[in-house]
């Protein structure tokens, strides 16, 4: 059995590559996948980002991403960079952040970028 190619964090089409490839296969991307519904709730969360996070086993799908899940992206920062991108239309915008669960002076390199339900996939390159 072939396994898909997996698509690069620096794909044009990211998106649509994530939405085509079955769960399985994005949990195996070399990088963290969020997918939020449009009230920023999480709806995926993928084994890497979990891994790779250090949250590893904590509960996510089903929590607000911003609220439960990842409180110290809750900033100007991080979620003020894709609230105002939203404001003006399609989401698409790459972005670095220090910090992150296990690793407080890690740095990530963000893609935020629109989903095809209006929600928001949020991709984190460690």
């Amino acid at each position: 059995m072939n396994l898909p190619t997996l698509p690069e964090f620096d794909a044009p089409d990211l998106v649509a590559s994530i939405e085509n490839l079955r769960i399985e296969a994005i949990h195996r991307l070399p990088f963290g996948a969020i997918r939020l519904n449009k009230d920023g709730v999480v709806i995926f969360y993928s084994a890497r980002e979990a891994q790779l996070s250090g949250r590893r086993s904590l509960p996510t799908v089903g929590l607000n991403f911003f609220g439960d899940v990842a409180p110290c992206m809750n900033n100007a920062g991080f979620r003020g960079r894709i609230d105002a991108a939203i404001a003006l239309g399609t989401l698409d915008i790459e972005f670095t952040h220090i910090g992150d669960f296990e690793d407080r002076n890690r740095e990530l390199r963000v893609r935020a970028l629109s989903s095809s339900d209006g929600g928001v996939w949020l991709f984190h390159q460690r």
